[in-house]
C-alpha cells in the first residue's frame, strides 16, 4: 500500500482554520494517517504548537522559511489591479514549498487549505490518487468561462506581454485549495522553478495559484481535473452548488 501523507500549511493568523479542517479531517473524514502542517517563521517554537491535536495525532511539523521579496516586487505586489486583501496574503506563496524534496518521503501528498469544511470520508478523494499526476479542481467550473490569462494583471503590460507570448493562457487552469499528487513530480529544482516564474512574472492575482497553476498547465503539463463525483457525492467544491447534495469537502459553506 502507497505512503500518503495530508498536508496543511498555515502561519499565526489561520492557525485556528487549521485545528477547524484538521479535527474534521479526522473525526467526520475519518482519516486515520499521516498528517503534516508546514509553517513559517511566525509559528516555529510558537506555544500554539503544543497543541492536543497535534499531540495526540502525532502530526509532524515542518518549517520553511518565510519566503524574502524585494521591494519592488513588493511594490508591484500591493499595486496589482485585485483587492488589496490579498497583499496582506503574501504568505501563500508558502504553497511553493509544497513541492520541496522533504515531501518525497511520502508516494502522495494530499494538499488541503485550512478553513475548508470536511462533510464526510475521504477515502473516496484518497482512492483517485494517479500515478505521475497533480490532481486538482478546475477554477473555473462549472461553467468555464474563466481562463489562466484571468490570474494575471494584464495592465502590467511588460510583464503581461512576456508572460503571454511565452506561456498558453487561453486554457482551464485549477484551484490551489485541495491538491492530491504523486511525489515523483517532485525534483530538486521545482522549488526555485516555481520561486523564479513568481520573480519573472509578479502579475499573479491570487498570490501562489496562478503560478503554481501556470508551472502544472504549461512548464509541466502534469495538472489533470480531479474527480468531481461519484455515484454517492462531490468530491470537492469551492462551496456547494445544491443545497440538497452531498459532497466530501467544501471551500466555503
Amino acid at each position: 500500500m502507497s505512503k500518503l501523507c495530508i498536508v496543511f500549511l498555515c502561519n499565526k493568523i489561520y492557525f485556528n482554520k487549521f485545528i477547524y479542517t484538521c479535527q474534521q479531517l479526522i473525526t467526520v473524514g475519518n482519516y486515520k494517517g499521516e498528517i503534516c502542517l508546514v509553517i513559517g517563521n511566525d509559528l516555529l517554537n510558537d506555544s500554539l504548537l503544543d497543541n492536543n491535536l497535534i499531540r495526540n495525532n502525532n502530526i509532524l511539523i515542518k518549517h520553511f522559511p518565510d519566503i524574502k521579496f524585494d521591494n519592488e516586487f513588493l511594490k508591484i505586489q500591493y499595486n496589482l489591479n485585485r483587492p488589496k486583501i490579498w497583499y496582506n496574503k503574501l504568505f501563500q506563496y508558502h504553497k511553493l514549498y509544497l513541492f520541496d524534496t522533504y515531501f518525497k518521503k511520502w508516494d502522495y501528498i494530499f494538499y488541503i487549505d485550512c478553513g475548508i469544511t470536511i462533510l464526510s470520508d475521504i477515502q473516496p478523494i484518497l482512492n483517485s490518487k494517479k500515478s505521475n499526476i497533480l490532481l486538482a479542481h478546475s477554477d473555473a467550473y462549472p461553467k468555464y468561462e474563466w481562463k489562466l490569462y484571468d490570474q494575471f494583471d494584464n495592465n502590467l503590460n511588460t510583464y503581461f506581454s512576456k508572460l503571454n507570448n511565452n506561456y498558453k493562457l487561453n486554457i482551464d487552469y485549477f484551484q490551489t485549495t485541495i491538491m492530491l499528487y504523486d511525489t515523483n513530480i517532485i525534483n530538486e529544482n521545482i522549488f526555485n522553478d516555481l520561486y523564479n516564474l513568481t520573480i519573472n512574472y509578479p502579475i499573479s492575482k491570487t498570490n501562489d495559484q496562478g503560478i503554481i497553476a501556470l508551472y502544472f498547465t504549461n512548464v509541466k503539463q502534469l495538472w489533470e481535473q480531479i474527480m468531481i463525483r461519484n455515484i454517492d457525492t462531490y468530491f470537492y467544491d469551492y462551496s456547494k452548488r445544491n443545497i440538497n447534495d452531498k459532497y466530501i469537502m467544501v471551500k466555503s459553506i
